[in-house]
């Protein structure tokens, strides 16, 4: 399967976020780093620019990764778009974007956070604590933040 291969409805965030892991999972920079149990995403979005990061996971293990830099996944036109059609009528626009994924169940849970519930993820300054990510990875036994665990109880893209 190549990303050409993938409908995409710019009109729906359900559609958008499934191709973009589909991209994701099709990464060659990921695939580089391959055998890992999953993936971490996380990007941050200001006024004037975006930014993100990558780990892998590996057991407990959470190492930085690399994403290839021309991925669908991270085309700012579609990332706008995504940032758009998702905005919450009260809170506006999101600013992290967390795009976690587990190999075990070939599945996603993508997380929107707004100012104030991304405390912790300062992707935009490159300053996101370990910790924080570790708490990302399913097999590390530190407590994973409460959006994610609400995060799991609702179906996956």
């Amino acid at each position: 399967m190549t990303t050409s291969d993938i409908e995409l409805d710019l009109d729906s965030a359900d559609s958008i976020l499934e191709f973009m892991g589909q991209c994701l999972r099709l990464d060659q920079e990921l695939a580089k780093e391959k055998p890992w149990d999953g993936f971490v995403m996380v990007t941050g979005f200001e006024e004037a620019h975006a930014a993100s990061q990558a780990w892998r996971f590996v057991g407990e293990e959470t190492l930085p990764t690399g994403v290839y830099i021309a991925n669908p996944a991270l085309n700012p036109d579609l990332m706008d778009r995504l940032h758009e059609i998702t905005a919450d009528p009260q809170r506006g626009k999101w600013r992290t974007w967390v795009a976690l994924y587990d190999l075990a169940t070939d599945s996603f849970d993508h997380t929107f956070l707004w100012p104030g519930e991304d405390d912790g993820y300062n992707v935009i300054g490159y300053d996101t604590p370990m910790s924080a990510i570790e708490a990302l990875n399913p097999a590390h036994p530190a407590e994973p933040p409460q959006w994610l665990t609400s995060a799991r109880d609702t179906p996956s893209v």
